[in-house]
């Protein structure tokens, strides 16, 4: 395992062979926290445990308060696309003022598309 936590092959070239769907997820969740804690960001990342998914509102992976309390980041984090039905949950669900939720999709070779769901 690498200094960053990950193993010969976690994002492509020479290592284990391919990543579950669970493994990669899982390292996109970790590197979107990352990135919101090089911004600042306290975060809470969701957790799995066994074969169940504890997602909050069954929506989001990641929870990124702003260090001032300020606002919140609700953050669904998808590989390459988010499908509809995600989507227009995310958008139905209400939330408090200052709260504001976001799908960041990793695209490969581009990196993170954030999108903010209104």
């Amino acid at each position: 395992m690498g200094s960053a936590g990950y193993r010969a092959g976690d994002f492509g070239g020479s290592g284990e062979g391919k990543l579950s769907n669970v493994r990669k997820g899982s390292l996109r969740e970790a590197e979107c926290q990352r990135v919101l804690q090089n911004m600042g960001y306290i975060t809470w990342k969701t957790i799995r445990h066994r074969f169940h998914n504890i997602d909050l509102f069954g929506l989001f992976d990641v929870v990124a308060a702003d260090p001032y309390g300020d606002h919140l980041l609700f953050i669904q984090v998808k590989t390459n696309r988010c499908d509809r039905k995600t989507r227009e949950r995310i958008k139905a669900l209400k939330l408090p003022p200052r709260c504001y939720k976001f799908i960041w999709t990793w695209k490969k070779r581009k990196g993170w598309e954030r999108e903010g769901v209104a």
